[in-house]
């Protein structure tokens, strides 16, 4: 047995230029496959951890459909035997005393005061101070941004001051603005003594949400609290790690999925091509073995075991640069986003999982030549020459098989994407033979006869060259299309923001809205309509599974604004307002896993009710993770009573910011949040300038990988031919001739590559455009910039690939050539 492996090792090594592409191809496909998983489980561990330290030790809390609530109300809590530990809070708007020039909504602060800093209903992960219960506790960002250290002072308009005790990391509980220009629409967040804030503001008996933990007597305590609520302004709910209405990161992990399979598909083909022509060259070599005794099964034991070497050594190598990849790709990617997290690299069960694959992919692949090399004919074989053409009747078979995938263009449903693309990879050989007809004219302007030898012999092995360009357009077309996915979604967003928002701004308070604040909001001559708009939050609800979540449900009316799309809207008003039940929007209904005309399971102000859903919408309300009910039906069977959102529509010429700084100079006394539209849109789109820098990193990699795929063809192309090569050296070719010709059948395949990997990522970016699934959310324009990277990066990269197989050719000996033909 070790005396196979040697063999299989010598075998693999004889052509070290080979061995060493292929195994390149390798180590980069897992180096991907690695970092892509490593980014998944890290970025769901950061998420995580972050949910987990908003909720801490907390099973419920009581809060109101009012900014405040007084304390008795909540006295049987702290009573219960069933409550291990509670926390207080009190949550109050006010503004900081500045030297600077910042604006009054610039210095809004909102205050949370507790009763205990230290509570194990707190997570507050302390960078500097420390959390004593007398002093301020503020995040690292604000800190930096008022340039506050721990002991520095604080000052707050028309309350007090005090000290800054601690300095905490990023939590949700403190989560504020990471700059000046983010304060305009968002307010800081600070932590401050229960006590001390009481002190400030006069407000003794009141109370924004009290948090408490349970012995396993809570279910009991919760169901009961319920009831004793009912017809209250406060209500119970379980706390609830989900903060999926502040981060959509769902398409990252299919982005982290997709990455990853490609690259295994494009290395398991640069694997298949090695072997397979491995094995061709060496039918002779098998048909001799087995002559002398040696079984089907052992030839393709000697195959099974060159590739696993192959594997073994390319896992080796792969992972921990994977590992590194995947540190990187996890500091671009948080740095997209506007708080710095911390972050602990999650390598364990991604690189177990990538060490099965890097070992698995290659044998898969692989498969078919290994069993090809066992069945090896003798006589055949020793009686005929290899033969390794492709015949016209396998690119027959190839084009019509691939002309009848390609009609899925228009069928509209997500398989069409694997077929378009398996369609492009079986109609190659046709590109690739018109694309060497169409330029060889130019082959022979720039390279003379060499360009023109260059243009057929690429067709002489038209499948394999064809497949290898293939590879590089699939990974061109995928990449193209996340690009053009990117590029157009910020219009797309802001598309579905615009119709679905309600208005130009939305302006919250921490007190109901008056008859006389409306009719001043009216007055301004910027204002031409104000609406009211109820959000009843949080509320906790259970999927088909039974798993907590959490969202908002916002109320409707046919009169009132427009706060979702639908083609039967009208409709959906009528049937909202007849009996009790729900719209959802289309991520929380994903995440339901529920049918429309289904009840869900709803923890409302008047306990626990099943609500129907009746339909799915799409809004830009928290991305879509929002439910919508009757307004009629929220505040009387539901339970939710008030409102503290105004939305405020423009006159034309008018815009928000003009609009803010008088809104907080005039309702500064309950004012608590003033969002435009335009911000929401900013908030919205603004991550994906990130995404799209780490779409051109991913880019360029996978045409990398192809490019190692088109290296190791050439390379293999070449050696087949050595014969040929000889005999033309000794009709008086010279060497740089021979590399004239290896380089030009290199920029045919590498040209055929790129231009069909942008053809086909046009044809499936107009696909995804008019696909009534998206509901044109996705327009039809091409990236540009992308595209000429492409072209940029494809040529270059294949015409590097081609010299390195042209530096064999030219180096090859006319004699032994000669002598071996």
């Amino acid at each position: 047995m070790l005396n196979m492996w040697r063999i299989s090792w010598r075998n693999i090594t004889q052509n070290k230029k080979r061995f060493f592409i292929s195994l390149l191809g390798i180590i980069l496909g897992i180096a991907f496959v690695t970092s892509m998983l490593i980014a998944d489980k890290t970025t769901n561990d950061v998420f995580n951890y972050y949910e987990q330290m908003y909720v801490a030790n907390a099973d419920y809390w009581v809060l109101s459909d009012q900014h405040t609530y007084s304390e008795d109300a909540v006295s049987s809590i702290s009573t219960s035997p069933a409550v291990t530990e509670t926390l207080i809070a009190l949550d109050k708007q006010a503004f900081f005393e500045l030297e600077g020039d910042q604006s009054l909504n610039q210095r809004s602060v909102r205050i949370t005061g507790v009763n205990n800093q230290t509570s194990s209903l707190l997570k507050l992960p302390v960078i500097e101070g420390s959390l004593d219960n007398e002093g301020l506790v503020i995040s690292e960002v604000v800190a930096n941004q008022l340039n506050k250290k721990v002991g520095d002072t604080i000052r707050f308009a028309d309350l007090g001051e005090a000290k800054v005790s601690a300095i905490v990391e990023y939590t949700q509980l403190l989560a504020g603005p990471s700059d000046w220009e983010g304060a305009e629409s968002t307010s800081f967040r600070i932590m401050a003594p229960l006590e001390l804030l009481r002190e400030w503001t006069g407000m003794d008996n009141e109370l924004s949400y009290v948090r408490f933990q349970t012995n396993e007597d809570g279910q009991q305590l919760f169901e009961s609290l319920q009831n004793e609520f009912l017809n209250s302004n406060v209500y119970v709910q379980p706390v609830v790690a989900d903060d999926r209405q502040s981060n959509d990161i769902g398409e990252l992990y299919t982005f982290f999925y997709l990455i990853a399979w490609l690259s295994i598909f494009i290395s398991g083909f640069i694997v298949f091509n090695m072997i397979y022509t491995s094995v061709m060259e060496r039918k002779k070599e098998f048909a001799i073995m087995k002559s002398f005794g040696y079984l089907q099964s052992s030839v393709s034991k000697l195959i099974l075991i060159e590739v696993l070497l192959l594997a073994l050594i390319g896992t080796a190598l792969g992972v921990p640069i994977g590992i590194w990849l995947g540190d990187m790709f996890m500091q671009t990617l948080l740095g997209v986003f506007e708080f710095e997290m911390v972050y602990t690299l999650n390598w364990g069960i991604p690189v177990l999982t990538a060490v099965v694959i890097g070992i698995l992919f290659p044998v898969v692949s692989s498969l078919f030549p290994i069993y090809n090399a066992g069945k090896t004919s003798v006589l055949l074989t020793l009686k005929t020459a290899n033969h390794t053409h492709s015949s016209p009747k396998q690119h027959l078979f190839r084009g019509v098989v691939g002309a009848g995938l390609f009609s899925f263009i228009f069928i509209d449903h997500p398989s069409s994407y694997i077929a378009i693309l398996a369609s492009i990879i079986l109609l190659f050989p046709m590109l690739l033979y018109g694309l060497s007809w169409v330029l060889k004219p130019i082959l022979k302007v720039f390279f003379g006869y060499s360009g023109i030898l260059a243009s057929r012999s690429v067709t002489q092995q038209l499948n394999r060259n064809a497949n290898t360009a293939a590879i590089l357009a699939v990974g061109i077309t995928v990449i193209l299309l996340l690009s053009a996915v990117i590029e157009s979604a910020p219009e797309g967003y802001e598309n579905e923001i615009r119709n679905t928002y309600g208005g130009d701004l939305r302006v919250t308070s921490e007190v109901q809205w008056s008859n006389e604040d409306r009719e001043k909001l009216l007055s301004y001559d910027s204002v031409s309509n104000v609406e009211s708009l109820m959000e009843a939050t949080p509320i906790t609800w259970e999927t088909i599974d039974g798993k907590k979540r959490e969202f908002s449900i916002l109320a409707v009316e046919n009169e009132g604004p427009t706060l979702f799309e639908d083609s039967e809207k009208e409709q959906l008003y009528n049937d909202l307002s007849k009996e009790p039940s729900i719209l959802l929007g289309k991520r929380a209904f994903d995440e339901w896993g529920g049918d429309v005309g289904e009840n869900i399971y709803l923890n409302t102000p008047s306990g626990v009710q099943q609500i129907e859903v009746i339909d799915v919408v799409n809004t830009s309300h928290y991305s879509g993770y929002v439910a919508f009910m009757d307004e009629n039906h929220l505040t009387n069977e539901f339970g939710w009573e008030n409102s503290f959102d105004m939305l405020l529509t423009l006159n034309d010429g008018y815009n928000g910011e003009q609009l803010r700084e008088h809104l907080w100079m005039d309702f500064s006394n309950h004012l608590s949040k003033v969002e435009t539209i335009e911000d929401e849109i900013k908030s919205t789109t603004s991550s994906l300038s990130g995404m799209n820098e780490l779409i051109l990193t991913m880019l360029v990699l996978i045409i990398g990988l192809s490019s190692i795929g088109t290296a190791n063809t050439l390379l293999m192309n070449t050696l087949e031919r050595t014969s040929e090569i000889g005999t033309m050296r000794a009709l008086g070719f010279t060497k740089q001739q021979v590399k004239k010709m290896i380089i030009g059948e290199g920029l045919l395949i590498g040209l055929s590559g790129v231009i069909g990997g942008i053809v086909s990522g046009a044809i499936l970016i107009y696909v995804t455009s008019q696909s009534k699934l998206l509901e044109g959310f996705i327009s039809f324009q091409l990236p540009l910039e992308n595209i000429i990277l492409v072209l940029i990066a494809g040529v270059s990269l294949s015409l590097f690939a081609s010299w390195i197989s042209s530096t064999t050719a030219s180096k090859i000996n006319i004699i032994t050539s000669l002598k071996e033909g």
